[in-house]
């Protein structure tokens, strides 16, 4: 660019001159980046080869495993590209090289062949040492170690061209298993972080000073009111407030705290002012270290490994043994030809494929599969938990009937309730207000919103004073409850409900029921997981009685409720303790460690973003009736594979016996192989036959299974 200015220069003097004083200034500045490591270096020619290349594969070669539909959901909820893929990728293109300079060696220029075994070396090298670093420190061979020795003993044999092709097929395979893993790029460890305020209140000598939150202490009296955040865990030592702790504890609705009551950092006050003495900060809140074990933790999928993968891995030893037997009796030829036999190979490419397929089909009926391993789990899997609100039950409850006092009627006490709840935005004022909008009322603004310090809402319309809140507000306000109420108070507990009292000018006018509000297809979804014999359990942060109640109406089998984050992955762990292979369905940040620590993950689409990273399942219509379906793609994904693997078994077995009785070589070897792979692959690509014909644009797969 500056040494273009030379030229634009005109020739001139001043132009020379400044473009000479910018050519400088650019070299002064390269020279700083180079000594400074603080400053960001620009790529390398590689780096931006290398770049172009990943971009090239990613949208040209990976949507060809996938139809556009599976493509689409997984760019939606998938994360930055994985550094394994990539290696895969660099070699597969490396291994393309070494064929076509083989191809060229034995057409045109012997020693171009040399140059390709050499290429082949540097390929297979880190497949060889990771081999020997699980021969060592894990004791066990994996047929990937078969997988290299096939390309280096025919590498030995001189068939150069077949070795670099044998490298190609490896790696593919490798490429396929990547192509149903699921990576993300989300850091569940930072969901959790508290972004800390500059400045907090505290209360010294009666006085409230500002301070810096970093000059925060343990002891110290912090000063919050409504809107803010809680930046630490402590103890209320003065005032009271509605705090909205459903990120931590999944309670549908907001809770009442006052004096002595426990406050967690990243709960929301809503209403009301307290003071809190410090108890924990940073790190050691109570939402820093679920963050910490989010970072921490290893989940147990993460060690799964398809089931194709371990059947070949079992293999390795006796084609080593076969192996090793026909290089001592017939020679390196039968020795090689073993070797080539592709018992493991032909079943590291028709899993993934079988996979592959399956994963399209869930698809195409609205279900993203982000990690093929759980498809093959969720087969095990005999205990569904699932999280209660935001999943069984929507977050907002509903208003299900509406208790009246002396001669008020129901639309009067429902019309208070929306007056005073006029600008409130948390899950009950939403219930009033939507019911008030059911029964065709007209919302109105209050004249005076005059908001209450405690667990309720007080405003002036008219020359009416309107309070609307909790038991406790009313007792706070002295406005008297009378026996028929408390009678009525004492139903709703039993059924899992809970009220929310309207007075008006200090007089009980009635009350609201709320319940929870299950989703349209809980119950229909239920019956069907019982018919597949599932035990079904809830585990909530909620209430043991409304959680209870609420089983208790779709027929569940378990429940665990007032449990934390961290509590939820105990239960989970102790159902698989116990000999359970478990299923988790969850939608919150609070059901992350759970959802972790399940064998199988399950969230819905508009889930938080957490639960959605976390699960290795999105039910992208949002529809838990979508659960059956899951489970009948998992058993067909099971079933397709047991015959796939059995086809696998054949075309090696025949070869090792023809070895050995007719002295079958290479050439032999490479038919039986390429037979073996066919007749699996047809197999394995079954499954979306019934999507080929929906499908304007197939994938690869649709195109080989036409064919």
């Amino acid at each position: 660019m500056l040494e273009m200015l030379l030229v634009m220069g005109g020739g001139t003097l001043a132009g020379k001159k400044l473009a000479k004083k910018l050519l400088s200034r650019e070299t002064t500045v390269g020279k700083l980046k180079r000594l400074d490591p603080r400053i960001p270096q620009p790529p390398k020619l590689w780096q931006r080869v290398d770049a172009s290349y990943q971009h090239l594969f990613q949208t040209k070669i990976d949507t060809l495993f996938g139809t556009e539909q599976r493509s689409q959901q997984m760019q939606e909820f998938s994360g930055q590209y994985n550094d394994k893929e990539a290696d895969i990728n660099r070699r597969i293109g490396m291994s393309l090289v070494t064929t076509k300079l083989a191809l060229l060696g034995a057409l045109v220029y012997q020693p171009l062949s040399w140059v390709s075994a050499a290429g082949l070396l540097f390929i297979m090298g880190p497949l060889f040492k990771r081999s020997l670093h699980t021969m060592l420190r894990e004791r066990r061979i994996k047929y990937r170690f078969v997988g290299a020795l096939s390309v280096l003993s025919s590498l030995a044999a001189g068939y150069y061209v077949v070795s670099s092709l044998l490298s190609v097929v490896v790696f593919s395979a490798f490429k396929l298993a990547a192509r149903t893993e699921a990576y993300s790029q989300a850091s569940l460890m930072n969901t959790f972080a508290l972004q800390p305020p500059a400045t907090v209140w505290v209360q010294v000598a009666g006085v409230e000073t500002e301070i810096s939150f970093a000059d925060v202490q343990i002891g110290d009296i912090i000063v919050l009111s409504a809107g803010q955040t809680v930046p630490v865990d402590g103890h209320i030592t003065e005032g009271a407030a509605t705090i909205d702790q459903h990120v931590l504890t999944g309670e549908a609705q907001p809770v009442e705290k006052t004096l002595d009551d426990p406050v967690l950092a990243n709960t929301l006050v809503l209403t009301g002012k307290i003071y809190v003495r410090v108890e924990q900060t940073g790190n050691d809140t109570a939402a820093a270290q679920i963050g910490n074990i989010l970072g921490n933790m290893t989940s147990q999928r993460l060690e799964h490994e398809a089931r194709s993968e371990r059947l070949a891995d079992k293999l390795t030893f006796p084609v080593l043994a076969a192996s090793g037997l026909a290089m001592v009796t017939i020679g390196p030829a039968g020795a090689a030809a073993i070797m080539n036999s592709g018992f493991g190979s032909i079943m590291f490419f028709s899993g993934p494929v079988s996979m592959l397929s399956h994963l399209n089909l869930a698809s195409h009926h609205g279900i993203l599969v982000k990690d093929g391993r759980s498809l093959e789990k969720l087969h095990e899997v005999d205990t569904v938990v699932f999280d209660k609100t935001g999943t069984l039950t929507l977050e907002q409850p509903e208003v299900s009937h509406i208790h009246c006092c002396a001669d008020w009627q129901e639309t009067d006490i429902l019309t208070f309730a929306a007056l005073a709840e006029y600008r409130q935005s948390h899950p009950v004022a939403k219930a009033i207000l939507t019911a008030a909008e059911q029964h065709g009322l007209e919302l109105t603004v209050p004249d005076d919103a005059a908001y209450t310090v405690g667990f309720g809402v007080q405003v002036n319309h008219q020359g009416k004073t309107i309070q609307v809140g909790s038991q406790r507000f009313m007792q706070q306000a002295e406005v008297a409850i009378p026996p028929m109420m408390e009678t009525v108070k004492a139903t709703c507990q039993e059924s899992g409900n809970s009220l929310i009292f309207v007075a008006v000018n200090g007089q009980l006018a009635g009350a609201l029921e709320l319940q929870a509000q299950l989703r349209p297809d809980t119950v229909n979804m239920v019956r069907k997981l019982h018919q597949r014999g599932l035990k079904l359990c809830i585990l909530s942060g909620d209430h043991r009685q409304p959680t209870e109640h609420l089983a208790k109406r779709l027929g569940i089998d378990d429940v665990f409720a007032e449990v934390l984050p961290e509590g939820k992955a105990d239960k989970i762990r102790e159902l698989q303790e116990a000999g359970r292979t478990v299923c988790f369905v969850g939608d919150g940040i609070n059901d992350a460690i759970a959802l972790q620590q399940a064998d199988v993950s399950v969230s819905l689409r508009g889930a938080t973003s957490v639960a959605t990273d976390s699960a290795q399942i999105v039910l992208m219509t949002q529809s838990l009736q979508q659960l059956d379906q899951l489970f009948e793609i998992a058993y067909g994904f099971n079933k397709n594979l047991d015959q796939t693997m059995r086809m696998a078994y054949i075309p090696g077995t025949v070869l090792i016996g023809g070895v050995f009785l007719l002295h079958f070589g290479m050439t032999a070897a490479l038919v039986l192989y390429g037979g073996g792979v066919t007749a699996a692959m047809s197999k394995a690509l079954s499954p979306l036959r019934q999507l080929s014909k929906t499908n304007t644009k197939p994938s690869l797969i649709h195109r080989v299974t036409r064919q």
